[in-house]
């Protein structure tokens, strides 16, 4: 079953609208990535709130270590694996979850 990465970001609410822009323009070559299953950039609901989510999810372990190691991440990620976007603060938290059960008619076809 699949994975899902998650990266917990603070990003200032003045660099918002870049790094959320940064993140699209990003993640239009993700498809292209083998054992790649889909993306969400999370923007909080609370106005005060910084912490953004991104989602990814995955084949398996295998496929994300591989686009890990890909050019597009190294180009997406050019000043350190763990702030993926400009304008985003240095702590980041990044997890890993398998995917036990999963209903998403979104993506069911």
């Amino acid at each position: 079953m699949s994975i899902i990465v998650t990266n917990e970001l603070t990003i200032p609410a003045e660099r918002a609208e870049e790094v959320a822009a940064k993140f699209a323009a990003n993640s239009q070559r993700l498809p292209g990535a083998d054992g790649f299953e889909g993306f969400q950039l999370c923007r909080p609901t609370d106005p005060a709130d910084d912490r953004w989510l991104v989602i990814t999810q995955w084949r398996d372990e295998d496929a994300y270590q591989a686009w890990r190691q890909s050019s597009h991440f190294h180009r997406s990620h050019p000043q350190d694996s763990n702030a993926p976007a400009r304008g985003a603060k240095a702590q980041s938290v990044i997890r890993h979850y398998q995917v036990e059960t999963s209903n998403n008619p979104a993506t069911t076809s």
